[in-house]
């Protein structure tokens, strides 16, 4: 939707039919549908095929727009994630994906143009039948947002910090005007997203097809572009590896991006992926290759090499205040946070 800017398009007719927003899937989810403050979004489909069917199994119509339909990760019973009873309307400016995957009733074209038609004609939806979905929607999204709350709260004073905690230290530091770019998932786990901390969906950049290394180059972009927004990036620390250089442009250019590194020792989402697979060695924890340890990484010796000021944080509240305090500043700094595997 942003590349075709589109999500206000969205944002009407989800409003019109009271139907939530669904992003799309986590290894193909680059940027938002619509604002994560709208009422009626719902966050990002989820990894793993049964986890997608189990969600949109309530729904008989799904409207899919300029999307690759469904791009999942691992196979994993059963292989069809979208719900046999539901029917698939798709429209999309690249005919190619359309019934590419699944069947589907095809509306090729201009994706902001066929929802701002679509807006224009469409008859209002019966109240109870709007109200009933809307309704639904919020239900579930209340339930998820206590749920991520209490498990914050369960692990608050563990040290080093819970992903979750780190999350909500660096959401409280946000102000929407701040781009975010993340290539942390098994860090970020869509909390700003699902807590509806972030508003503007044109500022919100992240992966497309899990390859890993680009986001430090991409903040940096980002800044390029959008000289008067501060910008933050997110980087798990085995991403980090794979484009720590761009460190050292953003110092030689004096490009003043934010950056976090969520520092676990580990490649996460290789162990949870082999996990699932299951690949036997994985079974028996035995992770070769995938700790980052012996020797750990110097993260604020590593980002001061490269020209960039860097701080080791292990306190939320620490985390908070130097965030707000980088935004105002006119050259890049790192803040390299332990946090718990």
């Amino acid at each position: 939707m942003t590349e075709c800017g589109a999500c206000d398009e969205l944002q009407r007719l989800a409003e019109l039919l009271g139907a939530p927003v669904y992003a799309e899937c986590n290894t193909s989810h680059g940027r938002l549908p619509i604002s994560a403050a709208a009422p009626l979004y719902a966050g990002p489909l989820p990894l793993w095929s049964p986890k997608v069917r189990q969600l949109l199994d309530p729904h008989d119509v799904i409207f899919v727009l300029g999307m690759n339909l469904l791009r999942v990760y691992i196979w994993s019973e059963p292989e069809q994630p979208i719900p046999p009873q539901s029917r698939i309307i798709h429209a999309d400016v690249n005919v190619t994906e359309i019934g590419k995957n699944y069947p589907s009733l095809g509306v090729p074209g201009d994706v902001k143009e066929t929802l701002a038609e679509l807006n224009s004609v469409l008859d209002p939806v019966p109240r109870s039948a709007k109200a009933g979905r809307a309704a639904r929607h919020d239900e579930r999204r209340r339930s998820e947002q206590a749920a991520m709350r209490e498990r914050i709260d369960v692990s608050r004073g563990r040290r080093p910090m819970a992903p979750l905690v780190m999350m909500e230290a660096l959401g409280r530091s946000l102000t929407e005007n701040v781009a975010f770019v993340d290539e942390a998932v098994t860090t970020s786990q869509f909390y700003l997203e699902r807590m509806g901390i972030l508003r503007d969906p044109y500022a919100f950049f992240a992966h497309r097809g899990w390859a890993l290394g680009w986001g430090i180059g991409c903040a940096l972009g980002v800044k390029l572009a959008w000289p008067e927004r501060p910008v933050l990036g997110l980087i798990g620390d085995g991403a980090a590896m794979y484009g720590i250089q761009g460190l050292w442009s953003a110092a030689h250019h004096r490009i003043p991006v934010t950056f976090v590194i969520a520092n676990n020792a580990e490649y996460k989402i290789l162990k949870d992926c082999a996990e699932l697979l299951p690949l036997p060695e994985m079974a028996r924890h035995n992770y070769l290759g995938m700790d980052l340890s012996n020797p750990k990484i110097d993260f604020v010796g590593l980002s001061r090499s490269l020209g960039v000021e860097s701080h080791r944080v292990t306190e939320p509240e620490e985390l908070t205040e130097r965030l707000r305090e980088s935004w105002n500043r006119t050259e890049p700094i790192l803040f390299d946070v332990p946090i718990d595997r």
